[in-house]
């Protein structure tokens, strides 16, 4: 029981400092240093732990794909591939609700600081003909924009959830590419309903030129997909292969190189992975991690309600995915004894991310609010049935396996 209290002391004390806007990285070093006080542990084995985290594999990989993904979104915004694959899907598609879809869809396939502020004048633009509410407009822009956080290899809370797993990427992509599917199809059905939608009169005689257009703006984000989840290359070499693809074909010289890694690294983000191997290295190191697994297989208490509630709070509270999970993630692996289903874990991704789609401090939600002049009361009311069916399908994939 007393393994128990200590984990949740430390858990508490992380969202705290969370909530107080502390860097999830910092909250959770000072999480590790709190556990390793509560257990006692000695310098030699807290120097133990430092040392494997700064140089596990693990750490190490994360840190480049991640600094790598940066690199990559900072190549195609600067380049207007983004721009350009707009340009061309509208000169090709004839359904309006393609195009009104497309630009959070696309932009959202890597991750990007306000991102949802980029692709809202586009969402804008395709829906100039159309009699449309800001708040209708606020939710496509919002649901549209976040399909690929649970299968995109740009995104660093699926790459961290793998990492903190043991699962392959790949084989994590595939037990929740249903959770995509179910964003695409409930955004089908809810965003456009009531909506009278004209058809596009896309240029025909241009046709066959922006159909090539579109294809070679997309080509970077497939290479990364197929390489990754099909071929299961690794990431770190895969992005390493794309950006240097990138840097010859847009013609890069060496101080646009330069000014590519300055701009683009954010060391935040990169102290948020240290900090939550840290955390996970010291949960191995004070022995918690069997104390609390034998405690709740004891008491029988419905490990699916865990597996709900904890990212799910973590990932309102924060409104980031890296955080719910790196701050739970570990705690929750520590529940299945160290040998997680990766049914139950992708069940507990979705729990996050449905935490993170209600979050107030949401950065996409906050920026569409804003640009749309939207009710954000309206764009919940609108998101409840979506979610709902998003968290059935992960509760048949853990109930599945």
């Amino acid at each position: 029981m007393h393994d128990v209290v200590k984990i949740l002391v430390i858990f508490a004390a992380i969202l705290i400092l969370i909530n107080r806007k502390l860097n999830l990285g910092l909250a959770m070093i000072t999480g590790a240093i709190g556990l390793a006080l509560l257990y006692r542990l000695s310098l030699a084995a807290l120097s133990t732990v430092l040392i494997t985290t700064v140089t596990s594999y693990t750490g190490i990989q994360l840190i480049l794909a991640l600094g790598l993904i940066m690199i990559m979104e900072n190549i195609l915004r600067k380049t207007e591939t983004f721009k350009e694959m707009m340009m061309a899907l509208k000169n090709v598609v004839r359904d309006a609700r393609i195009v009104l879809a497309a630009p959070p869809a696309i932009i959202g396939m890597v991750p990007s600081v306000g991102g949802a502020y980029f692709s809202a004048p586009l969402v804008e633009e395709a829906s100039s003909s159309i009699s449309i509410t800001p708040e209708r407009k606020g939710f496509i822009n919002y649901w549209f924009r976040h399909i690929w956080e649970y299968v995109m290899p740009t995104y660093p809370g699926i790459i961290l959830a793998s990492a903190l797993t043991g699962f392959p990427l790949g084989k994590l992509i595939v037990y929740q590419l249903p959770f995509a599917v179910m964003v695409i199809l409930t955004g089908a059905l809810f965003c456009f309903r009531g909506i009278k939608i004209p058809n596009n009169t896309p240029s025909i005689e241009r046709r066959r030129d922006n159909i090539i257009k579109l294809v070679i703006s997309l080509l970077p984000l497939g290479i990364v997909i197929l390489l990754v989840a099909v071929f299961r290359i690794d990431i770190v070499i895969t992005m390493g292969i794309v950006i240097i693809t990138l840097f010859i074909y847009h013609r890069y010289t060496f101080k646009m190189i330069i000014d590519s890694f300055r701009e683009s690294i954010s060391w935040k983000i990169l102290l948020i992975i240290t900090g939550v191997i840290f955390f996970k290295e010291m949960l191995d190191a004070t022995g918690s991690v069997n104390g609390v697994s034998l405690f709740f297989k004891g008491t029988g208490f419905p490990l699916i309600i865990l597996y709900f509630m904890l990212p799910f709070l973590v990932g309102m509270l924060t409104g980031l995915t890296i955080a719910f999970v790196g701050a739970t993630f570990p705690l929750l692996i520590t529940l299945s004894g160290g040998a997680p289903d990766i049914g139950h874990m992708a069940f507990a991704f979705a729990s996050g991310f449905t935490g993170v789609m209600f979050s107030p401090v949401h950065m996409c939600f906050v920026l569409t609010g804003e640009y749309f002049k939207a009710d954000k009361g309206t764009i919940y009311r609108y998101m409840i049935i979506p979610c709902s069916m998003v968290m059935l399908t992960a509760v048949i994939i853990w109930v599945v396996g």
